[in-house]
């Protein structure tokens, strides 16, 4: 990729420094001390309006003490999201979707609140998804890959280039399950239907990084899997989210991800299918260890800090 064209790229998909934004009047939004989100100064004009949800401090941000349920915290920030989408104020509430994700402490625990997924940029609050790499291998070993064209209408990047399956992890779904989901939905494959053993979803992990967009701040973690196809497979879309699938050889993916036809968020997913498959290797790629590191942001330690909650 060269070496300029690769720390270009990986600019492009982590270009969040939280020591540099709190410089710039960023606050972190805590829970029980501990971070969950992170406030943009603009974002903190609108809070001082609320402070039936929000307690705005000068080195934080923290919920109202008696939003004390699930329930309580979840009804109010769902009535603060619904006023800022009817004031047109942030960006990020136009890809409106009526679907919530949830937010934890740690993935592993309950969560605390559920929110409108379009608001979480607006609190920059973590965000988890599933990305399916759908593949064809050949018999002499050479690897291509399935990506799909986004719809024009999509909410967020339409018309890029994309993996094959991708969705966020709504209320209600495991990690599993969504990708069993949206592969149906997005890929028209159904695998509880499926009769070939062959076809195996494996999970491969996960990938981190932390994005700034016009629309917020995007802490995303991406449970990737690998899915490999036989050269008879063509994926027909289910839900209307995708224009166009195309099958290219690795060496044309590397190209693709360094254009702006390519979802910038997705670019992760690629360079760690890239690197995982060995198509991209330390002998190949002078950089492979920036790129490791890359999609591979410690988030649990920046949204882990304990803070003063008072």
């Amino acid at each position: 990729m060269g070496e300029k064209g690769l720390l270009n790229l990986l600019r492009r998909f982590n270009n969040v420094n939280l020591v540099e934004l709190e410089a710039a009047g960023y606050l972190p939004l805590l829970f029980n001390q501990t971070r969950i989100g992170t406030i943009s100064p603009t974002v903190l004009k609108e809070l001082n309006n609320f402070n039936q949800v929000f307690r705005v401090h000068e080195d934080k941000v923290v919920l109202s003490p008696d939003l004390d349920t699930f329930e309580k915290r979840s009804e109010s920030l769902r009535k603060f999201f619904e006023e800022m989408r009817g004031k047109h104020v942030f960006e990020s509430l136009s890809g409106w979707r009526d679907e919530c994700y949830e937010t934890r402490l740690k993935f592993s625990q309950k969560p605390i609140f559920k929110v409108e997924r379009a608001g979480t940029p607006v609190l920059g609050l973590k965000q988890y998804g599933v990305h399916i790499n759908g593949y064809v291998q050949s018999q002499d070993g050479r690897k291509s890959i399935w990506l799909q064209k986004r719809s024009k209408t999509k909410q967020t990047y339409p018309g890029k280039l994309d993996s094959l399956v991708g969705g966020g992890l709504t209320v209600g779904l495991g990690v599993m399950e969504t990708a069993v989901k949206e592969l149906n939905e997005e890929a028209g494959l159904d695998l509880h239907e499926h009769q070939d053993k062959a076809l195996q979803l494996l999970p491969r992990g996960s990938v981190t990084f932390f994005h700034q967009s016009t629309r917020g701040l995007h802490p995303q973690t991406e449970f990737v899997f690998d899915l490999q196809v036989p050269d008879t497979f063509s994926p027909q879309n289910k839900d209307g989210e995708v224009e166009d699938f195309m099958l290219v050889s690795s060496e044309k993916l590397i190209n693709l991800l360094q254009t702006e036809d390519y979802k910038t968020t997705s670019i992760p997913i690629a360079l760690d299918w890239l690197v995982r498959h060995g198509l991209l290797t330390a002998e190949t790629e002078p950089d492979i260890s920036e790129i490791l590191s890359e999609i591979h942001t410690p988030l649990h330690k920046l949204y882990g800090q304990q803070g003063n909650n008072n």
